[in-house]
């Protein structure tokens, strides 16, 4: 399963050896890892990186998240240092569009007390049980979340709404007389605009999509050859259960652009 984790630590060496003991699960293959990275929070109040995220699309990604959940765990300190309220908003939008809930954040941030650093990663876990245990013996507590993609249902419906509304605005077009064509035109060509805007996203978000897939897929046979008999299979699972996912979240993007061409043709 598709899992966030953030891991508290009462301070910054344990962090490291909290990592360590992921490696460990991963070259087991009881985990499959995609990205990490280590922040903390200072004496002040203050949260900042430690150790940035792993490179590769996966991990680009993550990084830029990582952004978000540091200025969203700093809380009032990160306000006051100057985060503005539309940056706080573009922060909780990118952690919602990568299926990260605020809520786990929150109770991380009263977890993570002045002094304490915390491990965060993206992965794939077999079963839970052993990433339980390795990190309680390295002082831990692990927070967890199934990451559930919402924003391609959102990107479909946007412009299977807007193409209502265009289709709306030209019948309107048709019957209206002279004197109210050119009000209209002008919804019209917003409505457009709005039509095109959703059809980028929807190419933008195929493209990231892939490009995660594949970095994915690539991790998870480079788990199966490692693996023992018992996880290899069900890493195989993941690997056709992630198929499956793509193939569906790739077809809700694809129809959202043609939709979107269709009527901008």
């Amino acid at each position: 399963m598709d899992t966030f984790i953030a891991v508290v630590f009462d301070n910054e060496t344990q962090a490291y050896k909290g990592a360590e003991a992921l490696d460990g699960l991963s070259r087991n293959g009881d985990v499959v890892v995609y990205s990490t990275a280590v922040i903390g929070k200072d004496n002040d109040g203050s949260v900042s990186i430690k150790r940035a995220a792993d490179e590769g699309p996966i991990g680009t990604a993550f990084g830029m998240l990582t952004g978000a959940m540091v200025g969203v765990l700093a809380g009032p300190v990160g306000v006051a240092g100057g985060a503005v309220v539309g940056g706080m908003f573009g922060m909780f939008r990118d952690l919602f569009e990568a299926g990260i809930d605020v809520d786990v954040l929150e109770k991380v941030s009263i977890e993570l007390l002045p002094g304490k650093s915390a491990l965060i990663a993206a992965i794939d876990e077999v079963w839970t049980t052993p990433l339980d245990t390795k990190m309680q013996e390295a002082g831990g507590v692990v927070f967890r979340q199934a990451r559930i993609d919402v924003i391609d249902d959102q990107v479909e419906r946007d412009a299977a709404a807007y193409d209502a509304e265009l289709r709306a605005l030209q019948e309107e077009w048709d019957a209206a007389d002279e004197a109210r064509k050119a009000a209209i035109k002008e919804k019209i060509d917003a409505a457009k605009k709005r039509l095109s805007d959703s059809a980028d996203k929807a190419m933008t978000r195929m493209v990231k999509l892939q490009d995660e897939f594949d970095a994915r897929q690539s991790a998870l046979d480079q788990q199966i050859v490692n693996a023992v008999e018992r996880t290899k299979t069900k890493l195989q699972k993941r690997k056709a259960e992630l198929q499956v996912e793509y193939s569906a979240r790739s077809e809700k993007l694809k129809q959202a652009a043609k939709l979107a061409g269709d009527a901008l043709s």
